[in-house]
């Protein structure tokens, strides 16, 4: 959970920044919801990410992975964050996802936010693999708050907490800093990312917990749909994964309610007109 105050200066700048255009196309309606209370909410708090068979989680300091109808809990890493990150101050792990075995998991050391990482764990056994990249302040300045892999494109992305100016690019190979994506509108506070269908789609802890869809190719920003209206007061966005599931639903988003007394697991349908 990343609640902060935003630079002043920062959000100054961002004034006159232009609103991201509204998807006419493209809708999602809620299909379902589950609630998660006391020691399943605590661990199901800050990200989500799935091979399609089972659910995984992310929370402050640990791993999870979960049965896909949220009831039996398979495997568990409690101090997930690896000794020589929490040698550092690395107390937070973000928003995760999966990728052919394994967990990447941003990790950074709040609130100093001066040594991101991207570590890896076996998914089955949630154990950390002894692999960690450090990743650049550059364009890190905030620290890690997600991750998404996209295989297709041989990338990983990550970005800026606030403002969020531009998409970061690493090699899904080593971890390497390949490139900015500078975004068509500056957004920010964003929790968590995935890509589904060729894009990434992108949750937002703004006031209006916006769900966000970026070309990674162009950088172009969509504003797809908010989500505050309909979540109970106090909610915090976190992360977001996609899994078609039996109630129709493909979107899944995560939402911590404060004071960690509920997690929420939104389940949305996407329709077209």
């Amino acid at each position: 959970m990343r609640r902060r105050i935003a630079c002043t200066l920062a959000l100054a700048g961002l004034a006159l920044a232009a609103t991201p255009a509204a998807s006419a196309a493209e809708t999602w309606q809620q299909t379902s919801r589950q609630t998660y209370y006391l020691l399943d909410a605590l661990q199901r708090s800050q990200g989500i990410a799935t091979d399609g068979t089972t659910w995984y989680f992310s929370w402050k300091l640990g791993l999870s992975r979960v049965t896909l109808d949220g009831r039996t809990v398979l495997a568990t890493n409690a101090l997930a964050i690896p000794a020589q990150l929490s040698a550092l101050g690395a107390n937070h792990i973000g928003d995760i996802d999966y990728h052919d075995g394994k967990i990447y998991a941003p990790i950074e050391d709040g609130t100093d936010y001066r040594h991101p990482y991207i570590a890896l764990y076996d998914a089955a056994t949630l154990t950390y693999t002894g692999t960690a990249y450090a990743l650049p302040l550059s364009v890190q300045p905030d620290g890690a708050p997600w991750v998404a892999v996209d295989a297709a494109r041989g990338y990983v992305y990550s970005s800026a907490y606030d403002p969020t100016p531009a998409l970061n690019v690493y090699s899904l190979t080593d971890l390497h800093l390949v490139k900015t994506v500078p975004l068509s509108t500056t957004i920010g506070s964003i929790q968590g990312a995935k890509i589904y269908e060729g894009d990434l789609y992108a949750s937002s802890n703004n006031d209006a917990k916006s769900i966000y869809r970026i070309d990674p190719d162009t950088g172009q920003v969509t504003d797809v749909f908010d989500r505050a209206s309909s979540l109970p007061s106090g909610s915090e966005t976190e992360g977001l994964a996609f899994l078609p599931t039996s109630d129709g639903a493909q979107m899944h988003a995560l939402d911590a309610v404060s004071g960690r007394l509920a997690t929420y697991l939104y389940n949305y349908r996407q329709t077209t007109s």
